[in-house]
């Protein structure tokens, strides 16, 4: 049996949050990055939602994350070379720390950025799908995920999924 903390474990203390501030802060982020991305197209929808926190509490009982995937496609203006090359600019310049960047590990070696904002542990993958199987467009995929949060007593984290 590990007897780590959940603290030692995470390498930090999970602050207490209510999901709601905890989502509404991970759409903040995600809609910098566009914004820094500097480019106009679509962008898909979803919204931030709850996932586990696996290191601790995989069955969300006490703590939980936050996970926001999204894409953007079709440009109206800019390139996809531009939103890349601003988002490496763009992230240190926000408290972001560029832990990746370089090509991903599939075949189509697509550009990918990972960064983490080491003060509010935040993390991000951006890929740019320039390569893909099929007939398909080009896309730039963000996937951002919170650090792990405590939630308030009495609340039932699988009802706010």
């Amino acid at each position: 049996m590990d007897s780590k903390s959940d603290e030692e474990k995470l390498g930090y203390k999970p602050q207490e949050q209510a999901i709601q501030a905890s989502k509404d802060e991970v759409n903040d982020v995600s809609g910098g990055l566009l914004d820094w991305m500097g480019v106009k197209g679509k962008v898909t929808e979803p919204s931030a939602a709850v996932n586990n926190c696996d290191a601790v509490d995989p069955d969300m009982e006490k703590y939980y994350s936050i996970h926001h995937p999204w894409s953007v496609y079709d440009l109206k203006s800019g390139t996809f070379q531009q939103a890349m090359d601003n988002l490496r600019k763009e992230l240190p310049a926000h408290g972001w720390r560029i832990t990746k960047d370089g090509e991903t590990k599939s075949m189509a070696r697509n550009p990918e950025i990972i960064a983490v904002n080491e003060k509010t542990h935040h993390a991000v993958a951006i890929e740019w799908a320039k390569k893909r199987s099929g007939n398909l467009k080009q896309i730039i995929t963000v996937d951002v995920n919170s650090r792990c949060y405590r939630a308030p007593a009495g609340t039932n984290i699988s009802d706010e999924r």
